[in-house]
């Protein structure tokens, strides 16, 4: 009797084995950034981004220029300068430098992050279609095309998606 019930068992356990290997496993890719740049509101997100861009740049040539003047200025009176005048000016222009290096360093993160700001919704929006079209499809894995090296029995997924976000 108990022969038969582990005979069962395993026969049991057999054919278990045998359903959960005939659901075959699918994969697919995609060009993530390629879509990306096919979405309208990347090319919102990149406009005020330049915006702010050559807003920051106006705002640091406004700064160069006077450290420029003011540097012309103390070349020029240099020699008259007690020694005492001449070092406060010299720390001036030295903080005024350091200012303008900080507000470059400063902009230059204010960009990343306003490009971070307006491109993360997009990227939201392109990973849910992603997943919806891979649910929709049965497929137990999606790869970006930029990092697949190599790839067999995988279907691009690009077009699906592209029209599940209604781009072209």
């Amino acid at each position: 009797m108990k022969k038969i019930i582990l005979i069962l068992v395993v026969f049991v356990a057999g054919l278990f084995c045998n359903e959960l290997n005939a659901q075959k496993t699918k994969f697919g890719h995609v060009d993530y950034a390629g879509i990306i740049e096919l979405m309208p509101e990347t090319d919102s997100a990149q406009v005020a981004v330049k915006q702010l861009k050559a807003d920051l740049e106006a705002e640091a040539g406004v700064m160069q220029q006077e450290f420029q003047a003011k540097y012309e200025d103390f070349a020029q009176k240099q020699a008259t300068y007690s020694p005492a005048v001449a070092k406060v000016k010299q720390k001036e222009l030295e903080d005024m430098y350091q200012r303008l290096q900080a507000f470059a360093e400063g902009a230059q993160s204010q960009i990343q992050a306003k490009q971070v700001e307006l491109l993360e919704p997009v990227q939201q929006k392109v990973l849910d279609a992603i997943k919806e079209v891979a649910k929709a499809e049965n497929f137990t894995y999606v790869f970006d095309i930029s990092t697949v090296a190599y790839g067999w029995d995988t279907t691009d997924l690009t077009d699906k998606v592209k029209a599940k976000l209604g781009v072209k």
